[in-house]
């Protein structure tokens, strides 16, 4: 996805080296050969010297100019603008006055373009195109439509809410690229405070001080199990049953807040679950379990890992299936419009209330590595 502004022709000149002045923009196109030179620096300015920056009158007589040009006529031009003939007279007469040349044969029937005229055409059309894709790169940028978005996350992209969502996201707004970082918890956060994430949607609904959050969406907590596993045949699963089974968590982000769950929902008096910790990550805990022996506790987005040997289940509680929340997590003072374009996004798609509006008063610089 792009996300930067359209590149600036430097007039077909194939070295990556630009000028360094304001006229790297406006360079006219080579003419051909033997035909007379419209010096680029005239332009908008009889004076070489001048800056080269169009200013807004300037760019509307390079699009009087273009009109008449691809009319042939001026009353066909001013007609077609909406506009008297005797203003697109009087703009092109000025810029040839400018300029100290002719661009137009004047006839009865019409108006021609002189040798210098059609290279100064090619040039207009140029730079007119070029400053309607910029205005609307930056139209879009300032709404959000267009630019960078850094997401973090430490559970399951294979499957869920948070690949459905940023996968429609993108299909959203394809200008906008989002870049995912995949870290643990404690990372995460530091990747907001430091500026380097845009926001980071994690587990749970925890306040984390100088951070902005809000619940985003739910997914069903699964058990996951070896296919042999007696428990395997049944459709429904409660807490209960998982007494005295041997878990398997990564000791990896979300895997601590899945032992604490663990911990809370079969603790008790005389009995504590044993829960091993391995430093391994989500896919190799459940290739393991195909081995046998131990069962592990994921959210739903693990669907989308499909292990041979591994089958997963609903785990129940009294009033139904058990949801676990998450929720995201950015800096009050990120001005991303990205950012808010994308909580706008998620809001819309699961039916939360609308965030407060806040006026954003620049685009905030952010490192590019996390």
């Amino acid at each position: 996805m792009s996300a930067g502004p359209p590149p600036l022709s430097n007039g077909g000149n194939a070295s990556s080296e630009r000028p360094s002045n304001s006229d790297a923009c406006f360079t006219a196109s080579s003419p051909p050969k033997h035909q007379p030179q419209t010096r680029p620096d005239l332009l908008f300015s009889a004076q070489p010297s001048a800056p080269n920056v169009p200013t807004t009158d300037k760019l509307r007589q390079l699009r009087y100019l273009i009109a008449a040009a691809e009319a042939g006529s001026f009353s066909r031009a001013a007609r077609s603008l909406n506009i008297k003939q005797a203003t697109i007279s009087r703009h092109i007469l000025e810029t040839e006055k400018r300029l100290g040349m002719v661009l137009f044969d004047r006839k009865t029937r019409g108006a021609t373009l002189t040798a210098n005229g059609q290279i100064y055409l090619r040039t207009a059309q140029r730079i007119v195109k070029e400053f309607g894709e910029l205005n609307a790169w930056v139209h879009a940028t300032r709404n959000g439509h267009a630019g960078r978005l850094a997401v973090g996350f430490y559970t399951s992209f294979s499957a869920g809410n948070l690949r459905a969502t940023l996968s429609e996201f993108d299909e959203r707004y394809p200008e906008v690229r989002v870049r995912g970082f995949e870290r643990d918890r404690d990372m995460l956060l530091a990747g907001i405070e430091n500026g380097l994430l845009d926001i980071a949607i994690l587990t749970g609904e925890a306040p984390f001080r100088g951070l902005m959050s809000r619940p985003f969406w739910s997914e069903r907590i699964l058990v996951a199990m070896p296919e042999s596993h007696p428990l395997a045949a049944r459709e429904r699963i409660y807490w209960s049953d998982l007494t005295g089974e041997r878990f398997l968590l990564t000791a990896r982000d979300p895997g601590p807040e899945t032992r604490n769950m663990l911990l809370g929902k079969l603790g008790m008096p005389g009995y504590m679950p044993e829960i091993d910790m391995d430093d391994i990550g989500r896919d190799t805990v459940l290739s393991t379990l195909a081995l046998g022996g131990r069962i592990s506790i994921v959210a739903e987005s693990a669907l989308g890992i499909q292990v041979p040997g591994v089958v997963f289940r609903e785990v129940h509680e009294n009033n139904g299936y058990m949801r676990i929340g998450f929720s995201g997590y950015w800096r009050e003072h990120n001005e991303n419009p990205v950012l808010r374009r994308f909580l706008d996004f998620v809001a819309a798609r699961y039916s939360l209330p609308p965030m407060p509006v806040r006026p954003l008063s620049s685009l905030t610089p952010r490192k590019e590595q996390l």
